[in-house]
């Protein structure tokens, strides 16, 4: 096998385990909260800490991987997952375990930072959108694989047993990049305190507005803790512009196909996401299917891009990103439009058709998309690889939490607590879900417009910005 294959494989490995970890203890969140007597709002914090460490730390871990090197980040934060994994599965509290998590966040931001940096430097020019087209199927497979992953081992081995998953895929992927990764080049060390706090304030408020809106839905204190993210977000722009080492280069965003590739990479994650939020609800609770029935056709998805995202990638690498990107976008467009159908009396086959095209129409688009912009940075590629990340896991957040405010708009919480839904509810249940996917239509219009002002059809971008 050729080292740069070597590589993929043993930073997709490691890497794989953080999406999964975003969902692998959602089905075990009820489990959790009676074994520690608690409610399932303050159980919810295990997600919560996860996320905030994660989001927050993505840019500053890339920063330090310019400096440090990215293998000295990727393997050390591999390690630190692992270990923070076992203290997850040994924990006596509620308060050591959400801690514990916070850790796992913390070593989960180290991995994403630099990993695609890491992928993207294995591979020369002409295949480099394959690459990186198989690295981002990884990381859509962990986040899909997650819930189905947790809910088996939870079924059959128990809560605490949901974290050894890490352990020897870990082990796997750290023997491999012991011997395949080398140390690359290091620059010195220049970073802004002051931002690195604004910045995180600014993403742990965003965080707890969107578990706040999932739960509760829009309250007082989401209201507030949106005031306080726009604030800092406000704050963190204004030292960046005035920093002369700021923590994100501005100079990247002034570039307009920098900028519109990123919103556009940020609107596909939101369409992925959206789904993976609000489809398992709509199966169990309107289609009354079961858990394990749920969690084999949402892998279609998955699956369809783990098929095409490599040729994809390998097609940007010939004709250049802006036809294959577009084409995604429409075919998301198609498979939104499709999903407004849903109701019901819809089959299974019809659900999984559906879900096919998505994954198709993502695959499409993000691998070329990816490649385009990590073919604009203008320095070191950790940086410009945390930014993808930071983007990648914004859509996440925002997905989840924009499908659950159009949901509510149309079904009570209350309601979608039951079981299973029937009659009236089950109707209010699909025009919710009707008006999601329309909200996914306007996304996937948006996701075109940005390939093609971004793009361009039929050749390849050449951003040119000086460090």
């Amino acid at each position: 096998m050729e080292r740069k294959w070597k590589i993929l494989l043993s930073v997709a490995l490691g890497t794989i385990m953080v999406p999964i970890n975003a969902t692998i203890v959602n089905v075990s969140l009820p489990t959790i909260a009676e074994y520690f007597q608690v409610t399932i709002p303050i159980a919810q914090w295990i997600i919560n800490s996860y996320l905030i460490t994660l989001v927050c730390l993505v840019l500053l871990f890339g920063r330090l991987g310019a400096h440090y090197g990215k293998k000295t980040i990727y393997v050390t934060g591999l390690l630190g997952f692992l270990f923070s994994s076992f203290l997850c599965y040994l924990s006596p509290s509620i308060l050591v375990l959400i801690i514990s998590r916070a850790l796992q966040g913390v070593t989960a931001a180290m991995m994403l930072s630099v990993s695609m940096g890491i992928v993207k430097d294995a591979f020369p020019e002409g295949e480099r959108g394959k690459g990186l087209g198989i690295y981002a199927v990884a990381i859509a497979t962990g986040m899909a694989l997650g819930p189905t992953i947790g809910g088996i081992i939870d079924f059959m081995q128990g809560w605490r047993h949901v974290f050894l998953f890490n352990i020897p895929l870990g082990i796997i992927s750290f023997l491999l990049c012991y011997w395949t990764l080398k140390n690359d080049k290091t620059s010195k060390l220049r970073l802004n305190i002051g931002s690195v706090v604004l910045q995180f304030f600014w993403l742990f408020f965003m965080v707890c507005v969107v578990s706040e809106t999932q739960i509760f839905g829009i309250v007082p204190e989401t209201i507030l803790f949106a005031f306080l993210s726009i604030l800092f977000l406000i704050l963190f722009i204004h030292q960046e512009l005035k920093s002369d080492y700021p923590l994100i280069d501005v100079v990247l965003f002034k570039d307009f196909r920098f900028t519109v590739l990123n919103l556009a990479l940020m609107f596909s994650y939101i369409s992925l996401y959206m789904i993976f939020f609000a489809m398992p609800f709509y199966m169990e609770k309107v289609l009354h299917l079961n858990s394990y029935n749920t969690g084999l056709i949402l892998t279609v998805t998955p699956l369809t891009m783990m098929l095409v995202a490599p040729f994809s990638g390998k097609l940007s690498d010939k004709i250049g990103s802006g036809k294959p990107a577009f084409t995604g976008s429409v075919l998301c467009l198609i498979a939104f439009t499709l999903m407004t159908q849903l109701n019901s009396s819809s089959s299974q086959g019809e659900v999984m058709f559906m879900l096919a095209i998505m994954g198709i129409g993502i695959a499409f688009f993000q691998s070329p998309n990816n490649s385009a912009i990590m073919s604009c940075f203008p320095g070191d590629a950790s940086i410009i690889s945390s930014i993808i990340v930071t983007m990648r896991n914004l859509g996440m957040i925002l997905g989840g939490s924009m499908a659950a405010v159009i949901l509510h708009t149309a079904i009570s919480a209350q309601s979608l607590e039951k079981a299973q839904l029937f009659s009236l509810a089950a109707y209010d249940f699909s025009l919710g879900l009707e008006r999601l996917m329309i909200f996914g239509m306007i996304l996937s219009i948006m996701m075109a417009i940005c390939s093609l002002s971004g793009l361009g059809l039929g050749r390849k971008i050449s951003c040119r910005i000086k460090k």
